[in-house]
């Protein structure tokens, strides 16, 4: 009787598992990658707040901050952390520059391969469907409740020395990236989350100017 209980628990775990996470077929893969390109096509700004969470094996806690993203122009974000240090990150057509409190690093993306693709992930999540880049991921598609998740595996061989897989989840109403969850080959993961997200708002050149 023990043995029949456990299971059936676990049949129905399984089952609620592919309620929760159910792929989807190529006529909804379709569909949902033209209602992100739907959604972002008249996009030429972005304001959004953050949280991120960093999780490291060898830590006890996870490493939390927040700040603010800006989007402009195509090829213009700024990742601007607020708590629990001030620092900004800014890529700028082929450009990245850090200031860690002062400290600054300017780099040629065009010198550096991985930085470079870095730079077009991080605009593709805010651009829709320029993300999901099947020449360099095997990409699986799910919904789990009113959202889409993409899972991306990197085929790229300098992919997979960095990175185990991307997980994106695409908000089900205004098909908006509301979560992006990045897992290393340690499976550490960093987890960024986005909230309060205005589209075409005023955004200052100013945001992305190297000083």
């Amino acid at each position: 009787m023990k043995n029949l209980f456990i299971k059936h628990s676990f049949v129905f775990f399984l089952i609620l598992s592919g309620f929760a996470n159910a792929q989807l077929n190529s006529t909804e893969i379709k569909k949902l990658k033209s209602n992100i390109n739907s959604a972002t096509a008249d996009l030429t700004s972005m304001q959004s707040d953050f949280t991120q969470t960093k999780h490291l094996d060898f830590m006890e806690n996870d490493v939390k901050s927040s700040g603010k993203l800006y989007f402009k122009s195509k090829s213009k974000i700024r990742w601007e952390y607020s708590s629990p240090f001030k620092y900004y990150v800014i890529f700028n057509n082929e450009k990245m520059f850090v200031n860690d409190n002062g400290k600054k690093k300017e780099t040629e993306l065009s010198s550096n391969k991985l930085l470079k693709d870095l730079s077009k992930i991080m605009l593709g999540t805010i651009q829709g469907s320029g993300v999901l880049d099947e020449t360099k991921f095997k990409i699986t598609y799910s919904k789990a409740g009113s959202d889409y998740v993409a899972k991306m595996v990197p085929i790229d061989k300098t992919y997979k020395k960095y990175i185990q897989q991307i997980d994106l989840t695409f908000d089900g109403k205004s098909y908006l990236l509301k979560r992006i969850k990045t897992t290393e080959p340690s499976l550490d993961y960093t987890l960024i989350e986005f909230y309060n997200q205005k589209k075409n708002t005023s955004v200052s050149d100013d945001k992305f100017a190297f000083k």
